[in-house]
């Protein structure tokens, strides 16, 4: 279940970019209550939007802080790649996170114009510069 406007964008632009490959709300690491916001377990890349950033929200109070760094830090130690994003990152630059996706899939940098995320199993390819993610940098 997305829990907000911002979560449910990322997942949009996730799964325009590579179908099928994600997950919200992910519980990818057995015996810990945290959830990632999108996650592709297969790549083990987790995707996290925090927001509050400007009226002092729950990711920059201490205990919301402390209990992040214990969340990302576990992932981590579990074999999770975590990208955090704020939602106006999200909003205004969404290239960054496919960018930043393709990196962590192999891609050596943006000018690689394609990539197979499922191994190329279905010839699941995106071009960063594809018009069709314009959309996601205003919202809908």
């Amino acid at each position: 279940m997305i829990k907000n406007e911002n979560e449910k964008l990322l997942y949009e632009l996730l799964n325009e970019a590579y179908p099928g490959q994600w997950v919200s709300e992910y519980k990818g690491i057995e015996g810990r209550k945290f959830r990632f916001d999108c996650a592709n377990p297969e790549k083990k890349i987790a995707i996290e939007i925090n927001g509050g950033l400007w009226t002092y929200g729950r990711h920059n109070r201490p205990i919301g802080m402390q209990q992040d760094y214990i969340k990302y830090n576990a992932a981590t130690v579990a074999g999770w790649r975590i990208l955090i994003y704020t939602p106006k990152m999200l909003r205004n630059q969404p290239g960054l996170v496919i960018s930043a996706v393709r990196q962590l899939c192999g891609a050596s940098d943006d000018s690689q114009q394609t990539l197979c995320l499922d191994g190329c199993k279905q010839g699941t390819l995106v071009k960063i510069s594809d018009p069709s993610m314009q959309r996601f940098a205003h919202g809908h």
